[in-house]
């Protein structure tokens, strides 16, 4: 099969959502299926011997890591040259939406994967005057897929609430014997000055939509008592970086983490915070759990959906910052209750590999190729899996 995927931000370990099409593109290579990818921002070029095409975009103004890409004569080019027996979709921004267009008028099967909550993105932005135009169009593209995948049943209900369905579920794996309670390092808690205290873990972009305005009051709660007090470790960069280190003078500041580093600082906590609103999944979330990390989370978004299946963590109030601090408060001090909801995590978060995830995108790909061969246009599944 040749697969066209348009990927907006294709950065590796930028995100949850790169790390997912990085992870299905070393699926895809494992199939020998031939795969091109379009991109208004790209690291490494090339992947796998995957081919990246740069697309044009202007910055977007409130976070300029992202941007707004405008489809063009090139972008058209470049795939009646590939010649895609499938064209995949993860934006849906106006090259997102032309790619749609094409899609139909072409007659090629076009599937769709859901992976940012722009809505909730603009809610926290109080850019409510975007929020109407731009739901109708979010209806129109999720709705124009022959397949729409979506990372869990939260995100699917969300959708069909605004009108948009089916959706089959394609979940997110963890990297097999990347992360575990093994790697706890007590020298990398002394370096952050944790000995005898626990270590309460952020993980993620420095941007206010993960919720770092409720993580800020959970260190101020606990910084008006004199016990517990519990260290504070934010992994991670972005554009609030200066901000949180004037806030919370005391917390600890390891810098962007990945591979052998991001494992030992996982399993070297105690407790994951991740306050976010905005997840469709939370990839952090599950690798957390994974490393025997209770997560303290919010009753809004796609995290909560993984707290509750595996029993590892608790669920708080979105956006209230008491709610947080006293489910972070009572994991602290109750030893009991902590290894308990640990224990849980890790008995139930088990066989989550990317092969076995990564089936359902290559079996949909599979499914709609043979339809269209057969000369009908794929038909949307009836049903959510």
């Amino acid at each position: 099969m040749r697969i066209a995927i348009y990927a907006g931000m294709f950065i590796q370990d930028f995100d949850g959502a790169t790390k997912t099409l990085f992870e299905l593109i070393g699926s895809l290579h494992r199939q020998h299926a031939e795969v091109e990818i379009w991109s208004f921002s790209s690291k490494p070029d090339r992947r796998l011997g995957v081919t990246v095409h740069k697309v044009a975009a202007i910055p977007l103004p409130f976070y300029p890591e992202y941007k707004f890409a405008v489809p063009g004569p090139r972008l058209f080019l470049g795939l009646r040259r590939f010649k895609p027996d499938l064209i995949h979709l993860t934006v849906p921004d106006a090259i997102g939406m032309g790619l749609a267009v094409y899609a139909r008028t072409k007659r090629i099967p076009l599937l769709i994967s859901y992976h940012t909550d722009f809505v909730s993105y603009l809610e926290e932005r109080n850019l409510w005057y975007l929020i109407r135009p731009w739901r109708p169009l979010l209806r129109w593209f999720y709705n124009s897929a022959d397949s729409l995948l979506v990372p869990g049943k939260e995100s699917a209900a969300k959708l069909a609430a605004a009108g948009i369905q089916p959706a089959s579920i394609w979940s997110r794996g963890l990297p097999e014997g990347f992360l575990s309670p093994s790697f706890r390092s007590e020298s990398l808690r002394r370096r952050w000055g944790a000995e005898g205290k626990k270590v309460i873990l952020f993980s993620g972009r420095f941007a206010w939509f993960k919720g770092l305005r409720v993580f800020i009051e959970v260190y101020n709660f606990f910084k008006k008592e004199k016990y517990p007090e519990p260290v504070f470790v934010l992994i991670g960069r972005g554009p609030l970086e200066d901000d949180l280190r004037n806030q919370m003078p005391d917390a600890v500041f390891p810098g962007y983490l990945t591979g052998e580093d991001l494992a030992a600082a996982y399993a070297s906590s105690d407790i994951l915070l991740f306050p976010s609103i905005t997840e469709t999944f939370g990839n952090v979330t599950q690798e957390a759990i994974a490393s025997g990390l209770p997560a303290v989370v919010s009753d809004r978004g796609g995290c909560q959906e993984i707290v509750r299946r595996t029993g590892g963590g608790l669920v708080a109030k979105a956006g209230n910052g008491l709610s947080f601090y006293q489910e972070c408060r009572r994991l602290i001090t109750d030893e009991k209750f902590h290894k308990r909801i640990r224990a849980a995590g890790l008995a139930n978060i088990k066989d989550r590999n990317w092969e076995t995830v990564n089936r359902v995108v290559l079996d949909e790909y599979q499914r709609l190729v043979s339809s269209c061969s057969k000369k009908s246009r794929p038909r949307r599944r009836s049903s959510q899996r």
